[in-house]
């Protein structure tokens, strides 16, 4: 049977619940059983949000347990930190290295730098795929596609049961024609990230 856990995690304006949904879409094209829940936080920093999504042949509940997940796509990287202890040992994480400061904090608590955080995120699994998904974003010429960087980078991982044509088709059916060929663009560059270095097994 063919299970799969995943948590996407950022800040709101990033696009996570129209990820997870084009997600939950190109499973659903594959026939799996799919199950969505959506946890939207204090309107700090842009609002948390974290997306649990469950794929199998039949899904019980839409909750993942800690340290349950299959992996986690993080759009921010304090965000993927906080998440952590929702990965399984040897989990994989996808995460963009873009990095939004809280605001909330004093002398005595001061936050740690981007690079404090990513070791923090590599303590916890081996496989870590860091994603220049802002980068990338910037260089097809629309902030707003972050989010088809990452779908990109979750397809390529090795074990990925959806099909690449499913998640093309999800993207065509959930995104407006004009923004569509922007977004296969991102996607096609995101799965590169992924491909060209060596493929886990989720």
């Amino acid at each position: 049977m063919t299970k799969l856990d995943l948590i996407f995690t950022g800040v709101g304006g990033q696009g996570i619940v129209v990820l997870s949904d084009i997600f939950c879409e190109a499973a659903l094209l594959d026939g799996f059983d799919v199950t969505k829940a959506e946890i939207h936080g204090m309107a700090q920093r842009g609002g948390s949000i974290v997306a649990y999504t469950k794929i199998s042949n039949k899904v019980q509940s839409p909750l993942i347990e800690t340290g349950k997940a299959d992996a986690i796509i993080g759009f921010e990287i304090l965000e993927t930190t906080r998440t952590l202890p929702m990965l399984k040992p040897n989990g994989t994480i996808i995460v963009n290295t873009k990095h939004i400061p809280p605001n909330n904090f004093s002398k005595n608590n001061k936050p740690k730098t981007p690079q404090e955080l990513l070791n923090i995120i590599k303590t916890k699994t081996p496989t870590v795929h860091e994603i220049d998904g802002s980068g990338i974003a910037k260089q097809v010429g629309n902030n707003l596609v972050v989010n088809t960087v990452l779908l990109g980078a979750l397809s390529a991982i090795s074990g990925m049961p959806i099909k690449r044509e499913s998640f093309e088709k999800a993207m065509t059916n959930k995104l407006k024609e004009k923004h569509l060929q922007i977004n296969l663009q991102s996607f096609e560059l995101g799965r590169h990230t992924v491909l060209k270095q060596p493929k886990p097994t989720l």
